[in-house]
């Protein structure tokens, strides 16, 4: 493993300012340059390509980590893991789906992993909870239930981009952890409204899913 990916475990920022500390870190990278840079880490191993990407996606990534673990320090050390596993399996990554949705289905996946091996919290369903953004059922230690755990997120995941720009917004915003009030603030639209879309997102969303499985 090169130096590089060594070095993650690293870089443990400081809990005051996280976030925003990584929103001034964060630089403009548009799809384009992103497909560039992931070619050059696949191609070259380019240490200087894979920076720009963590640094780019540091914060997405962290949020999504954090919503799951609830837990600063934790989400820290998960950040670490998944861009490590980003690293050493980034040469599987396809076009299919956006660069990004692949990224947070490693680090959903490392998160369920992290919260299954603590046995002692549970996972909510991406879509259903108002309160939480990801809620599967009761979990359990059977290696056969974490396979069918991990193949829904990657199956949700890659259902995603099928649906209508609009579903998929709004769905997305829940993954990220936006509670109804916070995207009804954002998107200037009335809660029962919003609720009302999502509910037909949903229903939209499974249906592909049913599709495909």
């Amino acid at each position: 493993m090169l130096s590089f990916v060594c070095h993650f475990s690293l870089l443990r920022y400081t809990v005051i300012d996280l976030t925003v500390y990584h929103i001034k870190l964060r630089p403009m990278i548009d799809k384009a340059e992103i497909n560039k840079l992931v070619e050059e880490v696949k191609i070259n191993r380019s240490e200087k390509a894979f920076s720009k990407i963590y640094h780019h996606f540091y914060k997405t990534i962290w949020l999504t980590i954090y919503n799951i673990v609830k837990n600063k320090d934790i989400a820290d050390d998960l950040i670490s893991i998944t861009f490590t596993k980003v690293y050493q399996k980034i040469e599987s990554f396809v076009d299919n789906i956006s660069f990004e949705m692949w990224l947070k289905t490693i680090a959903i996946n490392t998160s369920i992993d992290y919260i299954r091996k603590m046995k002692n919290e549970k996972l909510n369903n991406y879509i259903d909870d108002e309160e939480s953004t990801i809620q599967l059922s009761e979990l359990s230690a059977s290696p056969e239930d974490e396979n069918i755990a991990k193949e829904n997120v990657e199956i949700i995941m890659k259902s995603l981009p099928k649906l209508r720009k609009r579903y998929r917004d709004l769905i997305q915003a829940r993954i990220d952890g936006k509670s109804y009030k916070q995207i009804s603030y954002e998107l200037d639209i009335p809660e029962s409204t919003l609720k009302s879309t999502l509910s037909k997102a949903r229903v939209r969303l499974k249906e592909i899913i049913n599709k495909i499985t």
